[in-house]
Formats: C-alpha cells, sequence, structure tokens
C-alpha cells in the first residue's frame, strides 16, 4: 500500500513556494511613493514694470528688479525630511540664447527670489556693447525637481528692453506746429506682428465693408492730454475717446484658415491706484480691424495720470494665463478737468 502523505507535503510546499515568490516579486517591484508635488502658493515680479528703456547718459534709470516664488514647503518633505525642490532663474535674450541659469534652495517658509538691476543687465549681457540687444527679453522662473530637474511649476515674464535715446530725442521733439504725435512709438516685434503706431485720442470708426472687421480708424486728434469735458463732448458727437493700436495688414499674419494668429488686450492703470485687466483671464482683448488697427474705447470721467499698457497674445495658446500674454509696451496720459 502506498503511502499519499509526502506527494500532499510537496504540493502544499509548492504552494508555499509560489506564495514566497509572489510577495518577493511584489516587494522588487514595490517603490517608494514620491513626495507629493508643491503647490505654488505665489510668484511675481516687482516693480511689475514690462518696458526698459536704456540710455548710457541716464545714471539714476537703474531699478533694482526682484523675482520670487513661494511654494507649501510644509507636508513636502522627502522621507529624509529635506525639501527636493529648487527656484530656478533663467534670463533669454530676443533671439533665444541663454544668458543666465541659476537655482536656489527654498527658506523655511518655501519662499526664494533673484534680484536684477535693469535695464543695465540687458546692456551688460549683449553680445556686443555698441549694438544693445533691443527687444523682448525673457525671464523665466520656475520650480524644479532637485533628481529628475523637472519644472513643476513655471511663470515667464517678456520684457521690452528698448532705447532710450530715440525715446528721449522723439518726446523731446514734441509734436510739429498744427499738430503731431506725442507718442514715440519703439520697436517691436513678435512673430509676423510688427507695431506701426499708437496713441490716446479721438477717433472715428468709419464701415469698409461686410466684414465685422472692415473698419477705418480715423483720428482726429491725438495728444497726451485731454480734459473730463472734451472726452464727454466727443461721445456726444459720435466719436470715440480711445486707445490706438495698429500694425500691418491683419492678411499678413493669418492661418490656414484666414483667422488673425493674433488678438490684443491691455492693462490701465488709473490715478486711483485701480487696475482694468489685472486678471488676464477676464482681460478686455480683441482682434485688429482691416487693413490692420484697432482702438480700446473710454469713457473716462476722472482727471489725473494713466498709463495704457498694451498686450499681444496668440490666439491658439491653450491658456489665458499671464504668461501667454506678450507685454508691447506703454504710454501715460492725463486728464484735467
Amino acid at each position: 500500500m502506498k503511502n499519499g502523505v509526502p506527494g500532499a507535503v510537496a504540493k502544499k510546499s509548492f504552494k508555499h513556494s509560489l506564495a514566497l515568490l509572489a510577495a518577493i516579486v511584489c516587494l522588487l517591484a514595490a517603490t517608494p511613493a514620491d513626495p507629493a508635488q508643491p503647490a505654488l502658493l505665489d510668484a511675481g515680479m516687482s516693480p511689475d514694470r514690462a518696458v526698459w528703456a536704456f540710455d548710457r547718459d541716464v545714471q539714476d534709470a537703474a531699478k533694482d528688479v526682484r523675482f520670487w516664488m513661494r511654494v507649501q514647503r510644509q507636508g513636502n518633505l522627502n522621507q529624509y525630511g529635506t525639501f527636493d525642490y529648487y527656484f530656478r532663474i533663467r534670463v533669454f535674450r530676443p533671439d533665444g540664447s541663454e544668458v543666465w541659469d541659476t537655482q536656489y534652495g527654498f527658506n523655511e517658509q518655501g519662499y526664494s527670489e533673484q534680484t536684477f538691476t535693469f535695464p543695465n543687465f540687458f546692456y551688460d549681457r549683449s553680445p556686443d556693447k555698441r549694438s544693445p540687444s533691443y527687444g523682448t527679453w525673457k525671464v523665466r522662473t520656475a520650480v524644479v525637481e532637485k533628481n529628475s530637474k523637472r519644472e513643476v511649476s513655471v511663470k515667464e515674464y517678456p520684457l521690452q528692453f528698448i532705447d532710450g535715446r530715440k525715446t528721449a530725442s522723439s518726446s523731446t521733439a514734441g509734436p510739429a506746429a498744427g499738430g503731431g504725435k506725442p507718442f514715440p512709438v519703439p520697436r517691436f516685434q513678435h512673430g509676423k506682428w510688427t507695431l506701426k503706431d499708437w496713441g490716446i485720442g479721438i477717433y472715428d470708426e468709419v464701415v469698409t465693408g461686410s466684414n465685422t472687421y472692415d473698419r477705418e480708424i480715423r483720428e482726429l486728434e491725438s495728444r497726451d492730454t485731454f480734459s473730463v469735458r472734451e472726452v464727454m463732448n466727443a461721445w456726444a458727437k459720435g466719436h470715440k475717446f480711445g486707445a490706438l493700436l495698429a500694425g500691418p495688414p491683419v492678411r499678413t499674419y493669418v492661418d490656414s484658415n484666414s483667422m488673425p494668429l493674433y488678438l490684443f488686450g491691455y492693462v490701465l492703470k488709473r490715478p486711483g491706484g485701480e487696475i482694468d485687466g489685472r486678471n488676464p483671464q477676464h482681460r478686455v482683448s480683441q482682434y485688429c480691424n482691416n487693413p490692420g488697427s484697432l482702438i480700446f474705447p473710454f469713457d473716462l470721467r476722472k482727471p489725473g495720470r494713466y498709463r495704457m499698457e498694451f498686450l499681444l497674445r496668440e490666439r491658439d495658446r491653450p491658456s489665458w494665463e499671464e504668461s501667454s500674454w506678450v507685454p508691447i509696451g506703454g504710454i501715460d496720459f492725463t486728464l484735467t478737468e
């Protein structure tokens, strides 16, 4: 008679071996969980200024400009109690070449910053001091994971570096006898769009075709100072008071569906400190009319100093964050009683 016990023991031992093998495989496959990605609490630039004019003969124009980020450090430490993220800041010339790439740790409060002196920094980092790199520079800040170098939060600041001597000479010249424009036009180009003209004034908008955007803007008056009464009278007579922006013909920057590649918005800083267009997701924006200009109309009644800042946005950008807007520049004007 055969004894069945050894076979049963063997089967039981085999099952135990399989269970042990499965446990070992699970242990080998398991990896420690990555610490949670830190939330970005705050980021910015101070002073928040988009256009920087450089003139070698002006010694007191330089300003210290601070870029910062603040993250949620608490609760995001690794298994050793350290924070595996850095603050990285990079600067690029208009041609895309990189001139600065530095990273710093965050302090106990999750804060880190970098200070530059503008506009001197742009001049010092230009490859040819005889011909500074005027145009749109870009400052890029990011929260970077230590080991993978992955950027988990990014904010970009397009900044205009312009020739202050040309701006000053244009401003000093003033309007010609019998009229003229007090707003010098800086050099600005983004992709296929180039700034041709801008200003503050009283305008007429005349329909020239069947398309919604077939409208010609005719300038009646343009200057940097108007009275509140002049503004009110302009509206009463069927004219528009506002800001003009003009570029090349729209047909020169359309996609395959004949849609304009760019739209335009603004930030209006009022005398009392109020700011229209601060929130980029609710900023007033529109396309240029045919052939290539637009006006942002304002019915302003409060005397004081105003600042109008124009911005450009590529229509196919996936988000409406501030980094999707490109600053064109700004002009100042005054309303008197």
